[in-house]
């Protein structure tokens, strides 16, 4: 039986600025990661089709499984259905890439941002660099490793359309795919505990420098 996993990251808090304030480095700072936020939104609504995606090839899975193998007709159908909902998965994660990799380089904007000359602001910033080039690593290897889960589904599917299928390459198979689903958990939670990390130190960002903002 397979494994799916519910991906469901945590996402950026959502900030909004209460007073204008003089474009000095600390606002300049403040409007490319609010920017980074809101390119990150595509990302945020993937998560809920991929899910119910994930569930539905799942259900597919243990229909094809109960079936006979007098209903073979019955059974490539079914696997086409899963194997057509695993397609639209994979355009949802290339979707999701797309954004995190916008939003990522807006972050790296911040580079070019005059220097900060308050020391306790200026460390709380390297920090917020530092771990959001973490996440943003942390997220490829959940991207290349949930990738590589979808080939696999794939591959099952398929294999499920043969009617000459050996049952041990199809356990093998299934065993396969539930082990990087596995590793996609792994990296699902260290991408998780980095954003919560790197929205702590936005927050302690936004409060060194004063700036007058409501939390969501």
């Amino acid at each position: 039986m397979l494994s799916f996993v519910k991906w469901v990251p945590t996402f950026l808090v959502t900030i909004v600025l209460l007073t204008a304030c003089g474009e000095n480095p600390a606002n300049t700072v403040y409007h490319h990661l609010e920017a980074a936020v809101e390119l990150e939104q595509p990302f945020e609504k993937q998560q809920e089709p991929l899910q119910k995606a994930e569930i539905r090839e799942n259900e597919l899975f243990e229909k094809i499984i109960a079936l006979g193998m007098d209903e073979f007709e019955e059974i490539v159908q079914v696997a086409d259905e899963a194997i057509v909902s695993i397609q639209s998965r994979e355009t949802m994660i290339k979707k999701e890439k797309e954004s995190i990799e916008e939003s990522y380089q807006e972050f790296k904007k911040i580079e070019e941002v005059e220097k900060i000359e308050d020391f306790e602001l200026a460390d709380v910033l390297t920090d917020l660099v530092k771990t959001m080039q973490d996440r943003y690593d942390h997220y490829q290897q959940l991207y290349d490793s949930y990738f590589e889960a979808i080939n696999l589904d794939r591959t099952l599917f398929e294999m499920l359309q043969e009617e000459d299928l050996v049952m041990e390459d199809l356990q093998s198979q299934i065993d396969n795919v539930n082990e990087t689903y596995e590793k996609v958990e792994g990296y699902k939670e260290e991408f998780n505990r980095k954003t919560d990390e790197y929205n702590q130190l936005k927050r302690e960002f936004y409060k060194v420098a004063e700036l007058n903002v409501l939390f969501e």
